[in-house]
């Protein structure tokens, strides 16, 4: 660095310009360069003089003392001649103000023989004469005598008022500084010190005119700041903060914490503070501390506008990235004083976490939108080249995460954490004056068609001028609902119509205990002999009909289940509840009780925040409106959990089986009919919008991967890493810059880690008992409380599979149930040490008649690669567009068009929006990529009449990138929409523009060009893969005189006749 900003003038100089220091002190050490420039220097000194000039004219014309101590012309103070030091102390002792004496004491006595140098010298005989005052002496000047050669040192009054230094001025837009500070005096207190160069006496002038109150030094002592020097690089302030209070005992402490903080920060700031600039002093502090510390520099290159700073823990990477199964990423605030955002990757250490990488962060206003999740994505794509390739990625709502672990891992699975969602929802439904953003009714028709084109927020009604919707009701409906298999009948497929009369209700009701009645999940019904292809509908033949639809939304069975228990379920206690087969008894590792408190903590949401605005409409002006009700607010909160932990390998309550595609259809049709039934369209309309669209469906319900389920539903283990760091570290640091919390973080947070890692790859206790995990401990305590849980009903418990069909089991944070803990029975104690929770069934390997079953999968160096990248997405992708302004804060979760990635880079990454993997993962060879654009122009001709509009939809998303790699050739701007019509155009070009760059013999034009074309090739590729094996399934919704569609990737195909690869592929009619 070879230029400064002088903090007086504001202005870059060269380092030349600065004086050098004279001392150590927390602004920088003796010999460098100092914070002020020269002329700002000579300037305060100017300053100064005219001051005290200005003073000794006031004291002049009333008499008194001048500032530097001197009397008006002709006054003479006392004068003691040649005295011993103990002599002169004695003296100054009984003197009252004003004091003017003057006087050559001999310091032998008062003075060890050792000390030789004056400057010592006249500290320490200022010093015994503050004591003997009551007063403290400050350093000012010394100058030198030029005949004698003697120097003189001056020292000041701390309580005199003209020595005060002036308070800073904040700049412009900054916070005024409001720092209490010590009582001042006019006391014009002075004392001069000649010190001859071989004598032991010292002449002294010593004036002060003011009593005041006594001086108190706040200051450590010279004990502890030995103490703190021989210990800085082992105990944190905090730590020496607490043993000074534990020696001090109950004696009054003149001074705190942050004298303790200051002293170690002057002492320990050799071992951190390398450079002037903190972000460079850190970065030094890695390049030349790593290897002893065992951290690295992640090469990440910064955007315009921001500063970055990233490395990763050398031994973690090394000893657990091929293990890395789940990785978390998150990221806090105030960690540092220098406005730089702190983010962590932490992976899953067998349940435990473990910190594999950091990067600081800090943007300004002048940063590109979207600048932060480009340099989150080339930190993450640092952490791959290292080994990383998880199966699931968690993160918060913070949207430049999610992209970033998207972009990086396309194939991972992406988790939003679930306590985030929940506060996420909890919050938005808690600001009752703000309208939902417009919601798009059509497309949701066209996902789902049970969904009313009339049931929209209270403002689109108005411009569509329908009549205002009811107002909601004061509790939530309760609601009947009928099972058929397991299942609404509403959603069951190909299903006979089911005729239901009062009589047949009776006469069901009437088979059924008396404690079961109220439960209507227990219905039999009656089946018609005509059978129809559209999901089943309930017909009532009286002249009253009794509505029985399954809009009454709760979570019925649950509440059933607690009438088992005896509770009282009347109206007044009948609330939204839960489904499963466990009775009132809820553990407490169960997810629904984390709801509850999250639900009646209300410190966790501020109804006065700002409103996400990608959420919300014009703010209602009727006063009138309210966009939930309280009493509403709990049941949504439990639906969204229910449909959160659902997933087709736990099955649901006395249900059949049901897919992924299943799971999301279902879960769309009782949110939806919960809040028709309930009057709650403003809500729906949110829901919709923010959580049950396709494209944000997949990030958070555990239902969208089928194939395994994820350990860690929740980001807390990088909660508690940033809770450790906070409490047991920075919290005594006082927003400490970023080398010092770098250097915190290295030396005292990750320590711990190292420890944990240590012993679980190698055992150190080899002979003795295996010591169980955090997480085994957690295991074994749910377990033992589930034993002896009270056991009603039967159902169908699968200890092989590790499955139960009561419902619970999906809730608990280890998946458990008391239904599989009882069949188990009691476990041996050499099992618990073995105990490994796995991502698919059965999810745990329980002896079994003495044996234990061979691992459903490997958990070390990647062994999930293989299902993770063979794994096809049973919930359809929607590609996104990228927004036109920035939304990546914590707090916010934007609403885009039509799906959730959003990019910073010069060309859309396709392969993180695609949501299947197929066999060519690896680069596409360029003839390859050749035949499918042939092909894939071939398919959208023989789709030309088509009906199915959603198949040209999904067919321009996946082209996207085509498209604006052609405009790019081109040099002709993309445009925003394409029609049907002008697609095989694009495609056309696309395929000649890619001839012309295979012939240039440009590697890297030909590999930018085949990353370009991807999507389209995977497009082809994957009608291609569903034609060749035939197994497509029919549809069972068609209209008449046309072809039978088929489903594939979220939309209609029509199958074409083709030879391409010698397979006749006829059009049914």
């Amino acid at each position: 660095m070879s230029s400064k900003v002088c903090t007086i003038c504001h202005v870059d100089k060269e380092l030349a310009a600065f004086p050098l220091r004279q001392k150590d002190s927390a602004g920088g050490k003796k010999g460098e360069p100092g914070a002020i420039c020269a002329p700002c220097v000579k300037q305060r000194q100017e300053s100064r003089r005219a001051r005290k000039r200005k003073a000794e004219a006031e004291a002049g014309a009333n008499g008194e003392a001048g500032a530097d101590g001197d009397t008006e012309a002709g006054a003479v103070g006392q004068d003691l001649g040649q005295i011993s030091g103990h002599e002169c102390i004695e003296l100054v002792k009984g003197l009252d103000p004003p004091i003017d004496l003057r006087a050559q004491v001999d310091i032998s006595d008062i003075v060890p023989p050792g000390i030789a140098d004056a400057r010592e010298k006249a500290n320490r005989l200022a010093e015994a004469l503050g004591g003997a005052l009551l007063l403290h002496w400050s350093y000012e000047t010394v100058s030198e005598r030029k005949r004698t050669g003697d120097k003189v040192y001056s020292f000041s009054c701390a309580q005199a008022a003209g020595r005060e230094h002036k308070a800073k001025v904040p700049k412009a837009g900054k916070k005024t500084r409001d720092t209490r500070r010590m009582d001042r005096f006019p006391c014009h207190g002075w004392l001069h010190l000649t010190v001859g160069k071989l004598s032991n006496v010292i002449s002294i002038s010593l004036k002060h005119a003011l009593e005041h109150v006594a001086y108190v030094d706040i200051s450590l002592p010279e004990r502890w700041k030995d103490f703190i020097r021989e210990q800085a690089q082992k105990l944190t302030p905090g730590k020496i903060w607490q043993h000074i209070l534990q020696e001090e005992g109950d004696a009054d402490l003149p001074y705190g914490p942050n004298a303790v903080y200051y002293y170690w920060h002057v002492v320990s700031q050799e071992e951190w503070r390398l450079a002037d600039n903190p972000l460079a002093s850190a970065s030094k502090f890695i390049k030349d501390w790593g290897e002893r510390h065992h951290i690295k520099v992640l090469e990440v290159e910064a955007e315009p506008g921001t500063e970055v700073l990233a490395f990763y823990v050398t031994d973690f990477v090394a000893a657990w990235a091929r293990n890395t199964q789940e990785l978390a990423m998150d990221s806090t605030w105030n960690t540092n004083g220098g406005n730089f955002e702190l983010f962590a990757a932490v992976a899953d250490l067998n349940g435990a976490g473990l910190p594999l990488a950091f990067v600081f962060i800090r943007t300004t206003q002048v940063a590109a939108p979207g600048a932060k999740q480009t340099i989150l994505e080339r930190f993450l794509s640092g952490l791959k080249a290292l080994g990383v390739d998880p199966e699931f990625t968690l993160t918060d709502k913070d949207w430049s995460e999610i992209n970033a672990m998207s972009a990086t891992w396309p194939d991972a699975k992406q988790q939003l954490c679930f306590w985030h969602g929940l506060r996420a929802i909890k919050q938005r439904l808690c600001k009752t004056k703000d309208t939902p953003a417009p919601y798009d009714v059509m497309a949701a028709r066209r996902e789902f068609t049970f969904i009313d084109g009339d049931f929209v927020p209270a403002a689109q009604r108005a411009v569509a001028g329908l009549e205002p919707l009811p107002s909601p009701p004061p509790k939530p409906v309760q609601r009947v609902r009928l099972l058929v298999n397991g299942r609404p009948p509403v959603l069951t497929s190909s299903l006979p119509k089911i005729i239901l009369t009062p009589a047949l209700i009776a006469q069901a009701l009437q088979k059924q205990p008396a404690r079961m009645r109220n439960d209507t999940a227990g219905f039999d019904v009656q089946r018609a002999s005509s059978v129809t292809a559209r999901p089943s509908a309930l017909v009532v033949t009286d002249d009253e009909p009794l509505e029985l639809e399954d809009e009454h939304s709760d979570e019925g069975t649950y509440w059933a289940a607690r009438e088992d228990a005896g509770e009282d379920l009347s109206e007044d206690n009948m609330t939204v509840g839960w489904e499963d087969g466990s009775g009132s008894e809820i553990d407490e590792d169960d997810w629904r009780a984390e709801l509850d408190r999250i639900e009646q903590d209300h410190s966790n949401i501020n109804p006065e925040a700002a409103s996400v605005p990608s959420e919300t409409g014009p703010r209602a002006r009727s006063g009138d409106y309210q966009f939930c009700p309280p009493a509403h607010r709990l049941a949504i909160l439990r639906l969204f959990a229910k449909h959160a932990c659902q997933h087709p390998l736990l099955p649901e309550r006395h249900g059949t089986p049901r897919t992924a595609e299943d799971i999301y259809r279902d879960a769309v049709d009782e949110m939806y009919r919960h809040c028709k039934t309930n009057h709650l369209a403003e809500v729906w309309a949110y829901l919709w919008n923010a959580w049950y669209s396709r494209s944000r469906w997949k990030l958070w319900a555990c239902s969208a991967h089928p194939s395994s389920i994820p350990r860690k539903r929740t980001t807390m283990v990088v909660e508690a890493l940033w809770r450790n760091l906070k409490c047991l570290i920075l919290h005594m640091y006082n927003r400490p810059p970023i080398d010092l919390a770098l250097y915190a973080i290295v030396t005292k947070s990750l320590p711990p880690y190292r420890q944990t890692l240590k012993k679980i790859i190698k055992n150190p206790r080899h002979g003795r008992a295996a010591k169980l995990t955090h997480l085994q401990k957690d295991f074994k305590h749910a377990w033992e409380r589930l034993e002896n849980a009270p056991v009603r009903g039967t159902y169908q418990t699968d200890i092989t599979r590790w499955t139960c069909d009561c419902g619970a089991q999906k809730y608990h944070a280890h998946l458990l149930c008391k239904h599989l803990v009882q069949a188990a029975g009691h476990l041996p104690a050499s099992w618990w040490p073995t105990a490994v929770h796995y991502h698919i069934p059965p999810f745990y390997t329980v002896p079994i008649n003495g044996r234990i079953a061979a691992p459903p999968e490997e958990v070390l160096d990647h062994g999930w690669a293989e299902r993770l990248h063979k794994t096809t997405s049973a919930i359809t992708v929607q590609h996104a567009r990228t927004p036109a302004a920035s939304e990546d804060s914590d707090g916010d979760v934007p609403v885009y068009d039509d799906g959730f990635m959003s990019s910073s880079s010069a060309n859309l990454r396709l392969q993180a929006l695609m949501d299947y993997s197929l066999d060519d993962k690896e680069q596409i060879a360029a003839d390859e990529v050749e035949r499918r654009l042939a092909l894939a122009i071939e398919i959208f001709r023989s789709q030309d009449s088509n009906p199915d509009p959603r198949f040209f939809q999904t067919a321009a998303k996946c082209f996207r990138t085509t498209i604006n790699w052609v405009c790019e050739l081109e040099q002709h701007p993309a445009p925003d929409a394409v029609d049907a019509s002008s697609l095989p155009g694009f495609l056309h070009r696309a395929l000649a523009l890619f001839r012309e760059q295979r012939k240039q013999d440009d590697p890297q034009h030909v590999k930018y060009a085949t990353r370009s074309v991807r999507g389209t090739t995977r497009w082809a590729r994957a009608l291609e893969l569903a034609e060749s094996r035939r197994t497509m399934p029919k549809t069972n919704v068609h209209r008449s005189k046309e072809p039978s569609p088929t489903y594939l990737y979220g939309y209609r195909y029509r199958e074409r006749e083709s030879e391409t690869n010698g397979i006749n592929v006829s059009d049914s009619s």
